[in-house]
Parts: structure tokens; C-alpha cells; sequence
């Protein structure tokens, strides 16, 4: 890092200077035509910009030997900085015709997650082939990286249920084995959003300022950690306050909670339970009624933050997830809620510290509302904006 400097600029010459001498010694070399071509194209098409140079050189390498996969690799690569989907998606294709290899299919991956309008089915296609690219090398860890980027898409896409982000996490946690991808802001703030949305906010907080530590300048990591330190100080000062209600306000709410509390019914495998009741976790076989008494509305819509009252007069948040925030529950509004997962925020954050209760919903589908099951048409998923679609 000291030979680099410490300006864009001293970077740049360095840079300038590294490449010219790496073509001299390319050309000093002899080697076949398509492979010399091959190495200077890989070395101009060095960082995240488009070189047309490189595509150039590397074009006239595909010609000469189209056969050679690490060729067409390369080439996908150049063009996908420029903007070309379809072209670059074209080469990775090309490239596995030859041979199937890990870089082809991972970013064959990347690729197909930047299509418009995807299916469900397209984005389990990626992370199928995300998982073939780590199945030829278990030990790249940028091949798991790659996979717990298809997982946290598919999160995003696919109804955002919490399985599908612990496989994420899963990857994630087998990518920092290589070196190579803990120098990675995107790592540490894609790890950060899958905690985040696990309701983990520690560890949100800590991989988000762990990507922060490496680039100062990340600015839509730095807009997430404020965002949710936000969400955090609101969730707390509610909780703590009992959503801020006067008192008389709170008993009303009370009694219509005790009058209107459900049964889920004979057929029912749950009992209901008050909230010091629930363990930290999935509670299997219970269920909790309460009253909604506020709530918090993060800038990203997600998740719905309720503050509940249940009967013993306990104050909790409930995030619920893939609902339409216009449509979402209303002050008053009593949530029974099947199978609660449970866990506790304890944090501090700038020198305050936050503690809290949060039971999660995966689906508004799954709680009832005023003793009604609610419909399809609450649902609202979730749009993809991190760099998971890296």
C-alpha cells in the first residue's frame, strides 16, 4: 500500500507505470501470438473501468483461438464494464462451451441477476449455478462470496423468508477463508444487510462499520448505518415509553386487547401465551396476542415496525416483513402471532445504549389481525438495491 501513495492521483501514475512495464515484459517474452495478446488485454482491462484497448487486443485473441476459455472470460469481463449485458453474458456462455470452470458460472451469475423483470425460477437458476462454481473449488472464496450474493438477490425477490438469508451468512462465512475477499467493502456491507434483515442489529453494526474502516467514502454503507441506527433509536424510545400513549390511552387499548384476544382454534397446535413467556428463537408451539400501540417505518420500508402491548402489559417491536405499508396494521389494531421468533437488541450507539425485545414475521400472511387472517394482497416485496447484484 505505501508504493501506491496516498492520493487518487500518486495511485493512478503508480498504476500507469506498473502497466507500461508489465506490456514491455509481456512483449520481451515470446510467446504465441493469442497468448501474448491474451496477457495484455487481461493487464489493460486491470480495475473497474472500460478499456476499449483491452477489448480491442482481446477480441483479436478470440479470433485467433477461440477455443482458449480464459480468453472468452476475460473478454466477458471487459465488455460487462462497459454496459453490454447481453455481450458479456454471451462470452461466459462461450467460455463454459469449451470448458466449465468456476469463473465462467459465477460470473454467469452476476450477469443474469442484472436482467429486468426476473422470475422466480431465473434467480434459483442463479443461485444453482453459483453453487456449481463453488462445487469446482470449495476452497475460492469468492465463489462462496458469489453464492451468498445469489442468496441475498433471491431474499430480495423471492418473498424474504429468514432460511434463505442463514444460507446466505452460510456462504458469507465460508468466503472470509480467502484472504482475497476480507479486503472487500462489499463483503462486509452485504454481510451487514443479511444481519440487518435477521433483526442481528450488533452484527449489522459492526459490519457496516467494518466496510466504512476500508472505504471512508462508502456512501450508501454509511447511509444504511445511519439509517438503522435511526430505526434502532425510535424502536427504543417507543418500546420504552409504551409507543409515547397517555396513560388513559393505553388502558383502553388494554381492555379492547383482553376483550378481543383469539383462540387459534381447536385444530390449533399453539398455545396462546403472554410475551415473558416466549424463549429467545422460534417458539414452536405458542402464540402471543397484543395491541398496537405505534410504530416505526424505516426510510427503506422494510420491515414494519410495530410496537405492541400484550396482556401483562409488556412492550415489544414486531418486525414484520413483505407488507405493503399502506395497507400494514393500524394503532389499535390487536396481532396474534403463531410460532414467534424472538430476539433482544442490546447495543450501544453514540454512547446511548439501546436495549429492546423484537419479535419477527416473515410474512404478513402469517399472523392474524383482529382475529382475521389477512390476504395476498398485503404482500409488497421487497426491491433489490445492494450490491448483491454483484
Amino acid at each position: 500500500k505505501d508504493n501506491l501513495g496516498s492520493t487518487d492521483s500518486d495511485k493512478e501514475l503508480w498504476l500507469q507505470k506498473r502497466l507500461s512495464e508489465t506490456l514491455t515484459e509481456i512483449d520481451s517474452l515470446s510467446l504465441e501470438d493469442h497468448i501474448s495478446s491474451y496477457f495484455k488485454g487481461r493487464a489493460l482491462n486491470v480495475g473497474n473501468s472500460y478499456n476499449p484497448k483491452a477489448e480491442s487486443i482481446l477480441v483479436d485473441a478470440a479470433k485467433m483461438n477461440p477455443t482458449m476459455f480464459e480468453l472468452w472470460n476475460e473478454l466477458g469481463d471487459c465488455i460487462w464494464k462497459k454496459g453490454d449485458k447481453k455481450g458479456a453474458r454471451n462470452c461466459f456462455e462461450r467460455a463454459l462451451s469449451q470448458q466449465k470452470n468456476k469463473v465462467s458460472l459465477r460470473n454467469l451469475s452476476i450477469v443474469m441477476r442484472h436482467k429486468a423483470g426476473l422470475t422466480k425460477e431465473e434467480i434459483e437458476d442463479t443461485v444453482r449455478i453459483s453453487k456449481e462454481a463453488v462445487s469446482l473449488d470449495i476452497t475460492d472464496g469468492t465463489s462462496w462470496y458469489i453464492l451468498g450474493n445469489a442468496y441475498l438477490a433471491q431474499f430480495f425477490l423471492c418473498g424474504q423468508a429468514s432460511n434463505v438469508l442463514k444460507c446466505s451468512l452460510n456462504a458469507y462465512t465460508k468466503a472470509c477463508d480467502d484472504e482475497r475477499v476480507l479486503t472487500d467493502p462489499d463483503y462486509y456491507y452485504n454481510k451487514a444487510i443479511v444481519y440487518k434483515y435477521l433483526d442481528d442489529y450488533t452484527n449489522a453494526v459492526t459490519y457496516f462499520s467494518e466496510a466504512l474502516a476500508i472505504d471512508p467514502r462508502f456512501s450508501d454503507c454509511q447511509k444504511e448505518l445511519d439509517g438503522l441506527q435511526d430505526q434502532i433509536r425510535k424502536t427504543h424510545g417507543l418500546v420504552l415509553n409504551k409507543g409515547k400513549l397517555k396513560a388513559k390511552k393505553v388502558a383502553t387499548l388494554m381492555k379492547s386487547l383482553k376483550e378481543k384476544t383469539s383462540s387459534l382454534g381447536p385444530s390449533s397446535q399453539v398455545i396462546m401465551v403472554t410475551f415473558s413467556q416466549l424463549a429467545v428463537g422460534q417458539n414452536k408451539d405458542k402464540a402471543v396476542s397484543c395491541v398496537l400501540v405505534s410504530s416505526v417505518v424505516p426510510e427503506g420500508q422494510t420491515p414494519f415496525v410495530c410496537i405492541c402491548l400484550d396482556a401483562d402489559s409488556t412492550c415489544f417491536a414486531v418486525n414484520i416483513y413483505n407488507i405493503d405499508t399502506s395497507k400494514a396494521p393500524k394503532l389499535g389494531d390487536i396481532l396474534t402471532i403463531p410460532f414467534p421468533h424472538l430476539s433482544t437488541v442490546d447495543l450501544p450507539v453514540s454512547g446511548e445504549r439501546y436495549q429492546f425485545s423484537v419479535v419477527r414475521v416473515d410474512s404478513p400472511l402469517q399472523l392474524m389481525v383482529n382475529n382475521r387472517q389477512l390476504s395476498n394482497d398485503v404482500l409488497a416485496p421487497l426491491k433489490l438495491t445492494t450490491t448483491a447484484m454483484t
